[in-house]
């Protein structure tokens, strides 16, 4: 049985990688250091935070299979002179602190390298990230908390939860802007008391014209983030957000990939509905390039994508 059943998806790897800098063994023969590994952070950051990262020296080996003897760290922040950073020689896992008290893109470098002996290429590891500050990050969207069409009310914003669904990009200070990305299962917890995961048929009651479908354009907003639009433009869809809906391209989440978890970000919008099927659940979802709002099914437990809360 399928996982889910939607159009046109591509795989769009979207992980901040650490990774090993290597060396250049055509033009010499020296012997390198390898294995050097630090934590992560989460991709985006409030502005002012403070990082600790941890190298971990533990599993560093030698191409000539040598003791390269004790092991030196320096810490580089984006293009700052190593030397002017902190320096630790030691056998022990060293930590690195620093605040990120500006606003912009950092990548944090660590290198490995034998302090006392100048026969080895370093190793080295990064992570990158980038500051931001929440309150306006998003712009372009209603301001509205709640929304009432047709009689039914709405939350004007994808739902959020302290414990359960995921952050974008595993960045929980896009929480209230975004919302997070949920299975099925976890849905069915996440609405307020109060509140409810909404059916098809109130999706359509609410939003539906004449003719019984859904105009993108009526739902959609002309979201700008970290100054980029979300949405696409495209002639044949009118980005009005009539009702206030805010509607966001946040795409989706497949537990089933361990390599591209987050896809189709500034493509689809998405959202889980009550109606389903044995392991099967019917979402509703916005192609950027489509006039209409479609249907699709997708499996409960490893396809995660947005909440929208109705009254009761």
């Amino acid at each position: 049985m399928k996982r889910f059943i939607i159009a046109g998806f591509l795989l769009i790897p979207l992980f901040i990688t650490i990774g090993c800098k290597k060396s250049d063994s055509s033009t010499t023969n020296k012997p390198s250091i390898s294995g050097l590994t630090m934590n992560t952070v989460a991709p985006y950051l409030a502005v002012g935070t403070e990082i600790t990262l941890k190298a971990d020296i533990s599993g560093l080996t030698t191409t000539d299979g040598k003791d390269p003897g004790t092991i030196g760290i320096y810490w580089q922040v984006n293009s700052a002179k190593k030397d002017t950073l902190s320096k630790d020689i030691s056998k022990s896992n060293p930590t690195f602190t620093y605040k990120a008290d500006t606003l912009g893109s950092y990548a944090v470098f660590c290198y490995a390298y034998a302090a006392e002996n100048t026969d080895y290429y370093a190793s080295s590891a990064s992570v990158s990230f980038r500051t931001i500050n929440p309150d306006t990050a998003l712009s372009g969207v209603a301001s509205a908390e709640e929304i009432t069409v047709n009689g039914i009310t709405w939350k004007a914003r994808n739902a959020t939860h302290a414990t359960l669904g995921r952050s974008y990009r595993n960045s929980p200070i896009l929480d209230n802007a975004l919302g997070r990305l949920f299975t099925w299962e976890d849905a069915q917890n996440v609405c307020p008391a109060g509140w409810h995961l909404p059916t098809v048929a109130e999706f359509e009651a609410s939003f539906a014209d004449e003719v019984g479908d859904i105009p993108t354009g009526d739902l959609m907003a002309d979201a700008v983030f970290l100054d980029e639009k979300m949405w696409t433009y495209w002639p044949q869809v009118t980005i009005n957000n009539k009702y206030g809906f805010n509607a966001l391209p946040l795409g989706y989440i497949d537990y089933t990939d361990l390599i591209n978890t987050f896809d189709k970000y500034g493509d689809y919008a998405m959202w889980w509905t009550a109606d389903h099927d044995d392991d099967m659940a019917t979402y509703l979802y916005i192609f950027e390039e489509n006039e209409i709002v479609m249907k699709g099914q997708g499996d409960k437990y490893t396809l995660a994508m947005g909440v929208r809360c109705v009254k009761d």
